[in-house]
């Protein structure tokens, strides 16, 4: 599946699936965190969930400056964002924007 999303929903695509395959990823940082992938990459033996997490932290790498970004997502990497994505929003009070933004996402993630 091509997925087209802005920077906002690439941003929170990579933080979900941090947040729910290694949320230590996420150091703590000025008034956010800032994201450090060494520790996986570091890694020899990663499982699906990890893999992916690199994957989106390469495609927002490479367009650092994009206001949008495109790329492909198998079917079963489809499946583990919109997961992500739905367990980050269900874990705690969001607002609505972020909200929105999510439900956003997922919607194009399952009308495959």
């Amino acid at each position: 599946m091509r997925l087209e999303v802005t920077a906002d929903e690439m941003f929170l695509a990579l933080v979900s699936m941090i947040q729910v395959t290694r949320p230590a990823l996420l150091k703590p940082a000025g008034d956010g965190f800032d994201v450090d992938v060494s520790p996986l990459l570091a890694q020899k033996d990663m499982n699906d969930d990890e893999r992916l997490v690199l994957r989106l932290y390469g495609v927002l790498s490479a367009g650092a400056d994009n206001p949008r970004f495109a790329f492909d997502l198998t079917s079963a990497e489809s499946d583990r964002l919109a997961r992500a994505l739905a367990l980050v929003e269900s874990s705690r009070q969001w607002p609505a924007d972020a909200i929105a933004l999510n439900r956003s996402l997922r919607s194009r993630l399952q009308s495959r």
